[in-house]
């Protein structure tokens, strides 16, 4: 079983490995956990340490997410009690005596477990004294006979109104010696804390590696799509996903933020790829808001076409595919499911403009991307070739299917159909498959008149000849531009 730990102040590093082997992150801070959930895929995440000040603090939605995932969560010690409290209702799990006082109400305020501390290369050390830590201490020492009951109350009172950064023993009794507590009882205290600390935030966390690490040692998520409660992706939660979320290429870890920022800077042809970008995605939206849906035979259509045309042969090229794009298999399918979508407005924009097609969409496109001229030439030099003398002898390709004309298209110019020329006919703005087979069997007519000139113009016989059997060679793989 994976097990993912979010550990800081609360426990050293090295006593957490003896207890329970894991991947062990600092603490969390928002998004830490919905990037855990996706790159580690851990079957139990643990949550102990995480931060709130200097960053934003995890968001109860990425633990929704995790759950909703089929991860357990479980909380304890510090932010994690916090946030099982929170979220018991729908399946994290709180450990330990800090999380019992938190949902029991005992204890209500975010800064009975926070703490200031040091960094992590200085092993997270102590600078203040969380609240809880202090509170049991006290009350031990109530309950050993160092303090009576009254002056117990005002310690409490007093450490609690110290802002959790600076609280620390010395300050608190600085402040009690202010008020009128006795000096002997408290250096009677103050020894009775060297001797007898009570580390509450300590002994939760350990008992939540306990608790971990005693689950069964087989997967027991199994509860994806089993929640008591239905995950509703939010605008607010799709951005954490898709923009603060973190990836990870080789060593350094990226904010997929950062990643389309260097793009959009340092790719020449970022604006065409934003433009189109925006484009399938308004497609998309627009199909939504019409309420069309996806069958599962056109996903698993789409899917094929996207492999085929990727090159993508079999399971473990599609998973190394999806692994170098930072993507899963849902992720994956719902990109295709986009593309269905778009496919279907496309379908219904041809039919609305049937007899135009899409001729003036295709030539707008050429102009904006300043290939036309380069184009209306080599379409020009086709209908040249096809008009001249050397072409004008009968050439029958009624024999000849569509398949076969266009696998020996496919071997001059490399141009591929991934779907059955049917289908493909229609999305290219062909009126029919008849259509399709006219304009293929111009282009063999122009490749062979191509080829009957260069035998007129070779000086070896022989050589020429070949040339002319390698036109109708629909296995070879050369290429032809008029």
């Amino acid at each position: 079983m994976k097990s993912v730990i979010f550990l800081g102040p609360s426990l050293p590093l090295d006593e957490a490995r003896q207890i329970l082997d894991a991947v062990y992150l600092p603490p969390a801070k928002q998004c830490d956990l919905l990037t855990a959930t996706v790159n580690e895929q851990p079957d139990v995440i643990g949550f102990i340490d995480g931060e709130f000040l200097q960053s934003l603090s995890v968001w109860h939605k990425e633990i929704l997410y995790a759950l909703d995932q089929g991860i357990m969560v479980y909380g304890a010690s510090s932010m994690g009690a916090l946030r099982a409290a929170e979220t018991s209702e729908f399946g994290m799990v709180g450990v330990g005596e800090i999380y019992r006082q938190y949902i029991s109400g005992e204890l209500i305020d975010d800064d009975e477990v926070a703490l200031a501390h040091a960094s992590a290369e200085l092993r997270y050390q102590k600078l203040s004294e969380p609240m809880v830590n202090v509170r049991a201490t006290f009350q031990a020492a109530h309950a050993a006979g160092i303090i009576d009951s009254g002056q117990l109350a005002q310690l409490l009172s007093i450490a609690k109104s110290i802002y959790f950064a600076h609280r620390t023993y010395r300050v608190i009794f600085e402040a009690a010696i202010a008020q009128g507590l006795p000096r002997p009882q408290l250096n009677a205290l103050d020894a009775f804390i060297e001797t007898n600390y009570v580390d509450l935030k300590r002994q939760d966390a350990i008992e939540l590696l306990h608790t971990i690490k005693q689950l069964p040692a087989s997967k027991s998520n199994g509860r994806k799509g089993n929640n008591t409660f239905k995950f509703n992706r939010s605008t607010a939660f799709e951005t954490l996903y898709n923009r603060d979320r973190q990836v990870q290429h080789s060593s350094v870890k990226l904010h997929l933020e950062s990643i389309s920022n260097y793009v959009a800077l340092h790719n020449p042809e970022f604006d065409e790829l934003n433009f189109n970008g925006l484009n399938r995605a308004v497609v998309y939206s627009l199909a939504e808001i019409l309420g069309l849906e996806v069958s599962d035979d056109a996903l698993e259509a789409e899917c094929a076409r996207f492999c085929k045309r990727k090159g993508l042969t079999d399971d473990a090229a599609l998973s190394a595919w999806l692994a170098s794009n930072h993507l899963n298999v849902e992720e994956f399918r719902d990109l295709m499911s986009q593309i269905v979508l778009c496919r279907r407005l496309h379908s219904w924009f041809l039919i609305a403009i049937w007899m135009e097609r899409s001729s003036k969409v295709i030539l707008d496109e050429l102009r904006l991307k300043g290939q036309y001229p380069d184009w209306v030439a080599r379409a020009a030099a086709q209908e040249r070739l096809v008009a001249s003398e050397v072409s004008q002898e009968p050439m029958n390709t009624s024999q000849i299917s569509v398949t076969e004309l266009l696998a020996e298209h496919r071997s001059w110019t490399e141009c591929s159909i991934d779907i059955d020329p049917a289908k493909w006919a229609e999305e290219a703005g062909f009126h029919t498959i008849g259509n399709l087979k006219m304009e293929l069997s111009q282009a063999r007519r122009a490749r062979l008149a191509m080829l009957k000139l260069m035998i007129d113009s070779s000086d070896e016989e022989g050589d020429g000849q070949e040339l002319l059997e390698q036109g109708t060679d629909v296995s070879r793989g050369q290429k032809f531009d008029p």
